[in-house]
């Protein structure tokens, strides 16, 4: 926020609780009192821990993976997409992940969930191309950050840059720069689509 503040922009920090509606409605009211409209919505919340095989997977475990890597971007664009309905127009960008394509070991969990999302994006896509609201969503794929480096070995990485036919793994800023086309103006005719920036590893028909 201070960042985006210091070199001349708006910015406000809300914090909530994405499992609570009434936390979601409440932020989606605060933005809506400090900027008048919404025009983008980017559901990225999500994640998960060092992954088990699906024969030891809990109910439990089943229960909180959907929920954190589903239920957040129903809720979120269920309160949103109304005030862009009614605007008749907007850009909503889900974060899915590789593994929702592809599968992976031990995350039958979070690939399952991760796979919803992208089905929620192609449904809700329909609903709301009448209205001039693209929805697309993003397999993010494997991206060279701190938590990364802390949960996969340099074999893992050595791996993956072979895998990737452009010859290395992502950084944030290849899937920002996603992010930042499918909300701008050159993708108004893109919408209900799958957008990888994964360097080639999946390529998708």
């Amino acid at each position: 926020t201070e960042m985006i503040r210091s070199e001349g922009g708006t910015a406000e920090f809300c914090h909530m609780d994405i499992f609570l509606v009434e936390d979601v409605k409440r932020v989606v009211q605060e933005t809506l009192k400090a900027f008048g409209k919404i025009d983008i919505l980017v559901n990225n919340v999500g994640g998960g821990e060092p992954g088990r095989r699906f024969e030891e997977i809990s109910d439990e475990d089943w229960d909180k993976y959907i929920r954190f890597n589903l239920y957040g971007a129903f809720y979120m664009t269920r309160e949103v997409f109304p005030h862009m309905m009614k605007q008749m127009s907007g850009k909503i960008v889900n974060i899915s992940s590789g593994y929702a394509i592809g599968g992976g070991d031990y995350c039958a969990h979070y690939a399952s969930a991760k796979a919803g999302l992208i089905g929620f994006t192609t449904s809700v896509a329909r609903e709301a191309a009448p209205y001039h609201v693209n929805v697309n969503v993003i397999p993010v794929p494997t991206t060279d950050t701190p938590a990364m480096r802390l949960t996969d070995t340099e074999e893992m990485i050595e791996q993956e840059i072979r895998e990737t036919p452009l010859g290395r793994i992502a950084v944030p800023e290849d899937v920002a720069n996603t992010v930042l086309f499918l909300v701008s103006e050159a993708a108004d005719y893109v919408t209900g689509q799958i957008v990888a920036p994964n360097g080639g590893k999946r390529m998708l028909v």
